[in-house]
């Protein structure tokens, strides 16, 4: 179930990234990179913060889980920081990203919250569509 949510999410993500249709120049790559690091902090950050709040009701440790979602969290956000050098985007694009992470936000706490084991999963599928992206840009390069 996971991949084929990821895979739902990619499709969209390729038709509005201009992926599947016409040459992917060097703005386009970019554009691209930036919304999908804007996208992809999102997950720890949540995970973080309901494993917080877990911690906070039971009154128990969480064994370091917070900490090293929070880091990746940053992590993801330090890549958006080096794509951000290479361009700066306009007042649509962010409005673009205000959006998706609007919807991206809500859906991915209701489905943390329900289970952890599937966004975890969704994760890791995501991450693998990442390395796919970045491995086709480096190549047409």
């Amino acid at each position: 179930m996971a991949y084929y949510c990821v895979q739902a999410m990619r499709t969209g993500f390729d038709v509005f990234s201009g992926y599947k249709f016409g040459k992917m120049t060097e703005g386009k790559w970019i554009k691209r990179m930036i919304f999908l690091e804007t996208v992809a902090g999102v997950p720890g950050m949540v995970a973080a913060m309901v494993r917080h709040l877990n911690s906070l009701r039971k009154m128990k440790t969480d064994h370091g889980w917070i900490h090293t979602l929070l880091e990746e969290a940053e992590n993801e956000r330090m890549h958006l920081m080096v794509a951000l050098q290479l361009r700066q985007p306009g007042a649509l694009f962010r409005g673009a990203v205000l959006f998706a992470q609007g919807i991206f936000v809500n859906m991915f706490s209701i489905a943390y919250l329900i289970s952890p084991h599937f966004c975890h999963r969704f994760v890791g599928y995501l991450e693998e569509e990442a390395v796919k992206t970045y491995s086709m840009c480096l190549q047409v390069r």
